[in-house]
């Protein structure tokens, strides 16, 4: 059914192998998820609509103020035509599923942007906003954002997880460890002093958790000789794409820090492939007003086609 064609979900299986390996970055829309149903709406003998039906982990039970271990995730709607009926079909079905799994409350991870507004008319409001970004593989690094020459990158070994640690928590605060199993891990030297570091994953080549580089060394073009031995990594293993996401730190804004990391990744030759917006049932006075990518930091949005 052309109607419902996305250039990730060619292939139900592997879309969803490639989705539980995200559930390492445990954000609103990739988080361990497990699959109870994938639904679909019927219209006399057609299909006029389809979605995943999820249970995950509940992540954000500050966030929401509930309790819980998971919670219900519904994601990859497509309806043709998109009216609010029938998502409000839908959607009860999914509440059914759900409840038989004793599971009340869920959330909707939605990138394609006519269905944000169809999904407030029925009592959904935005939670959290997420970027993910791409790299086909016949994208370069532009001149002359090309990497620092005195940069070597090497793979990390586990017995160099104190130098990761120190450019993590230099970089954001924290540290996340990386699984060696899942991740080839990409360590940056200038000389003999390791100053940036990503965890490039065999699976998805998704760049999990994003690139790192110690604070004293950034803005030396240290990052992009990361991106440039990552996306070499993935022409080798024959990747279609590689990928990289940012979960924003606000709804209706977009702070100085996640500006700075979206125009180092766009700079450095990536596009914006989705924009996942997180909704749960909140009622509020009044729609938040949220303010388009391109128009808060001058971003350009990538179609991917096929």
């Amino acid at each position: 059914m052309r109607e419902f064609e996305d250039p990730l979900l060619r292939d139900l299986s592997e879309y969803e192998r490639w989705k539980g390996e995200l559930g390492l970055l445990r954000t609103f829309w990739a988080g361990r998820e497990t699959r109870l149903a994938f639904l679909g709406l019927e219209e006399g003998r057609g299909l006029q609509g389809v979605l995943r039906v999820l249970k995950v982990p509940f992540f954000e039970r500050k966030r929401w103020g509930e309790k819980g271990k998971e919670r219900g995730e519904i994601q990859d709607i497509f309806l043709q035509p998109l009216e609010v009926e029938g998502l409000k079909a839908l959607l009860a079905g999914a509440e059914e599923i759900l409840a038989q799994e004793g599971i009340s409350g869920f959330g909707i991870s939605e990138w394609k942007v006519p269905y944000w507004e169809t999904i407030e008319r029925l009592g959904f409001s935005p939670y959290a906003r997420s970027v993910l970004i791409a790299w086909d593989m016949d994208n370069e690094i532009p001149i002359p954002k090309e990497g620092n020459p005195d940069v070597e990158v090497r793979l990390a070994s586990p017995e160099m997880k104190k130098a990761l640690r120190h450019i993590q928590e230099s970089s954001w605060g924290f540290f996340i460890p990386p699984d060696f199993k899942r991740q080839d891990v990409l360590l940056a030297f200038l000389g003999d002093r390791p100053v940036g570091s990503a965890y490039l994953n065999r699976f998805t080549h998704h760049i999990d958790f994003g690139v790192h580089v110690a604070r004293e060394f950034q803005r030396k073009r240290m990052g992009t000789a990361i991106l440039r031995e990552a996306l070499q990594l993935c022409r080798e293993r024959g990747a279609r794409r590689m990928f990289v996401t940012r979960v924003l730190r606000a709804i209706t804004k977009i702070n100085e820090n996640d500006r700075i990391a979206l125009r180092f990744y766009l700079d450095c030759g990536g596009n914006i492939l989705r924009e996942y917006r997180g909704f749960r049932r909140k009622k509020r006075p009044r729609p938040l007003e949220i303010p388009p990518l391109y128009e808060s930091t001058n971003l350009r949005i990538y179609r991917a086609e096929g």
